[in-house]
This record gives structure tokens, C-alpha cells and sequence, in this order.
């Protein structure tokens, strides 16, 4: 309240800063508040509003500044606030540190009185909102990772057919298409590190740019096991992209489409396979990076059959079916001539030697396997127990090019 003594002028500037207070204010109640919140401060300031994040990536904005001038403004201090002119825009601009780094707040206006009378005021204001804005939004966020979380994690412990409905109803909320199939994704980081909760956060961030329904967890498979990443994705284009563009950092195996809930468990276990086929051929492979997803549905069977068997045994096997040629120089040629479509002359260019120097190898090859590579059953052998290498070898970019 004031008082019959208060000055005009304050009474006017606790109007104009109630009025816009309560015009931000009303921001908070959009869906969006974040860009409602940004259009009303351009429309108070008569001009341009921007949100940067801490990278210079514009939030939210509208208006017609240049907003890359504005952002080379501020990348190029660290002062907290910038008061400036580029061509007839007169712009201001204020740090604000938030939850997940600092952003950039910046306002601009042909119109410099207006500025010098309102810019402090809807600084001040906005970074107040926007902080407020960021904490709602986190908060929701990790009542949505935590219920997330707990909703993969019952069905990791199995779903009785009876209860199926429950659970589509659950993950309806998570705008996963009722009845419609899905895959269980098993992920580690590429080299080789436990997972984190850090990599659980990237599996949603990229979900969400993909609008792509996801659940995901951290899961250790026992107590000394590094952990891995969780995950269910409906069977979709989106969810194709998401997997191609996460086996660049992460190796990934996937169940085969299924929607039957009750069968989670031998589907987690098709995906488990699917990681393991991954680690055999990133160990194997210049650029693991470059494998892409192991689909369990769409490996060959060549694959299947290696994935189905003893490890013990078949690493026995194997040895014993290679040792006639232990000597690296033949089987490397003999890998790089397999990789290559059995093509001589590029496997020559793969290894930059002449031709006939591949033929006297391979010869070398048929002598100490004692049947020649072009046998059916000879050639099959050898490919099985080569397959993790010219599956590596083929996913390099630059042996692939010459195969």
C-alpha cells in the first residue's frame, strides 16, 4: 500500500512493474511458458526477445534482431550484463545461471528510451521467471524419470498375461501406442566404461528430439558386472533413427519386435544376445563406431547359429579350425580376401601388394588347410571362424570402401 505522501513517479514505476509482472506471470500457466514468456517481454520491450543456452543455441525467440550478432556479443565477454547498439538495434543482455548451466537472456529494441526505462525492470523480472520456469520443469522431469524408472523395472519383472492391460495403461502415459509392438535395448558405452546415469540422461535427451516414447534404466546383470543400459522403444521409423544415431557412441542390441508383455523377459534375454554379438565384433573392428544396432530379428544366420552356442566350446573350435594357418601374414590375407568379396585384386589394393602375391599366399592357405578355399564346405568353415573379424574389418571405413 501507499502512503499520501508516496512521490507520483514511484507510484507509477510499482504500477508499470506490477503490470508487467503480472503480464510475464501469466507465461508460467502456458503450455510452452518458455517461448510465451519470451514472446511477452518482445512485445513489452517493442522489439526482439532471445533465450540462449550456455552453447549460444537459441531456446526460444521472436522478433527480427540479429540474433547471432547478439550472441558473438556476448560469447566474446564474460561480463554478466551487456548494454550495446548493432546497426539500429539497441539490445541488452544478462547471464543467468540455472539448473542445467548458464543462459543467456538478451532483449532488443529499436526504440533506446525504451530500453533505458524497462530493460532492468524485465531483466529482472524474466530471470526471476525463468528460474522459477526451470525448477517447475525439472521437478516434472524427475517425477517423470523416477516413474519411468519404476515402470520399466516392474516389467523387467515380468507381466502376467492377466495383467497386461494394467501395463499398456501405464505406458500409455509415456505415449506408448496401445498393443503396438515394441523392443527391449540392451546398450554400453563403447569403451568399454560402466554405464551412468549420465548416459541414461543422453539415452532421454535424444529420445526427445526424436518425439520418441522411451523407457530406460541403469541394470547390472550381477554384482560385479558393469552396468549397462535399459531400454523399450516402440518399433517405429523414430525409434531407427534413435538406435542408428546412439550406436555411435554406445554398443547396442535389440530384441525383436514383440507385444506381448508377458513375454519381456526372453526378450530382454534376445537383447542381451544382441549386445553380446556387438562387443564380439567391436573387439574385432577398426571402427566400432561403425557397426550400427545388432538387431537380433535381422542378423544373418550365420550369426544366429554363433550366438546360440558354448562360448567355451566354440572359441575351441574355432582355434582348432584356424591353426593350420596361425601365421598372421596368411590370415590376414585370408581375412582381407573374404572381406573383399574373394575379390583379388582389391584384396591387393587392400593390403598394397601385387596380385599374384595374394594368389601365392592363398595357395599357401589351401596347402595348410589341405582342401582348396573355393570348397563350399572348406569356405564355410573358415567364415564361421573368421566371422567377428570380417564383420570388424568390414565396418571400417576405409577397408569397406575397398571391399
Amino acid at each position: 500500500m501507499t502512503s499520501p505522501s508516496t512521490p507520483i513517479a514511484e507510484i507509477d514505476r510499482l504500477r508499470t512493474t506490477l503490470d508487467i509482472t503480472n503480464a510475464l506471470l501469466s507465461a508460467v500457466a502456458s503450455t510452452d511458458p518458455v517461448h510465451a514468456l519470451t514472446s511477452r517481454i518482445a512485445t513489452l520491450c517493442r522489439g526482439t526477445a532471445v533465450i540462449y543456452d550456455f552453447e549460444g543455441t537459441i531456446v526460444a525467440s521472436t522478433g527480427e534482431a540479429p540474433t547471432q550478432l547478439i550472441w558473438n556479443e556476448v560469447a566474446a565477454t564474460h561480463r554478466r550484463e551487456l548494454q550495446l547498439s548493432i546497426g539500429r538495434w539497441a539490445v541488452r543482455t544478462r547471464r543467468v545461471a540455472l539448473r542445467d548451466g548458464v543462459h543467456v537472456i538478451a532483449i532488443a529494441s529499436r526504440g533506446a528510451d525504451t530500453l533505458d526505462q524497462l530493460g532492468e525492470l524485465l531483466l529482472d523480472t524474466s530471470e526471476r521467471l525463468l528460474g522459477a520456469v526451470h525448477g517447475i520443469q525439472y521437478g516434472a522431469t524427475q517425477r517423470d524419470r523416477r516413474d519411468n524408472e519404476q515402470l520399466i523395472s516392474s516389467l523387467y519383472d515380468g507381466v502376467l498375461p492377466a495383467r497386461e492391460h494394467r501395463f499398456w495403461g501405464r505406458l500409455a502415459q509415456f505415449r506408448f501406442p496401445a498393443y503396438a509392438a515394441i523392443r527391449t535395448i540392451e546398450a554400453a558405452p563403447i569403451d568399454g566404461d560402466t554405464a551412468t546415469e549420465g548416459h541414461v540422461t543422453q539415452f532421454h535427451a535424444r529420445a526427445r528430439s526424436e518425439e520418441l516414447p522411451l523407457l530406460a534404466m541403469l541394470r547390472r546383470v550381477g554384482m560385479d558386472a558393469p552396468a549397462t543400459l535399459s531400454a523399450i522403444v516402440p518399433d517405429t521409423p523414430a525409434s531407427e533413427r534413435w538406435l542408428a544415431e546412439i550406436s555411435r557412441q554406445y554398443l547396442v542390441g535389440a530384441s525383436a519386435p514383440f507385444s506381448a508383455l508377458s513375454r519381456i523377459s526372453e526378450c530382454v534375454r534376445e537383447a542381451e544376445t544382441g549386445l553380446g554379438i556387438a562387443r564380439q565384433w567391436a573387439a574385432a573392428a577398426a571402427a566400432p563406431e561403425g557397426l550400427g544396432p545388432v538387431l537380433v530379428d535381422r542378423i544373418d544366420l550365420a550369426t544366429w547359429l554363433l550366438s546360440h552356442v558354448d562360448a567355451r566350446q566354440l572359441e575351441e573350435r574355432i582355434r582348432s579350425t584356424l591353426a593350420p594357418i596361425a601365421a598372421p601374414q596368411l590370415r590376414e590375407t585370408l581375412v582381407t580376401y573374404l572381406a573383399s568379396e574373394q575379390n583379388v585384386t582389391r584384396t591387393a589394393a587392400a593390403l598394397f601388394v601385387h596380385p599374384n602375391t595374394v594368389r601365392y599366399r592363398l595357395s599357401r592357405v589351401e596347402q595348410a588347410l589341405g582342401q582348396p578355399i573355393t570348397s563350399a564346405f572348406v569356405l564355410s568353415n573358415v567364415i564361421l571362424a573368421l566371422y567377428p573379424e570380417l564383420i570388424g574389418l568390414r565396418s571400417s571405413p576405409v577397408d569397406a570402401d575397398r571391399a
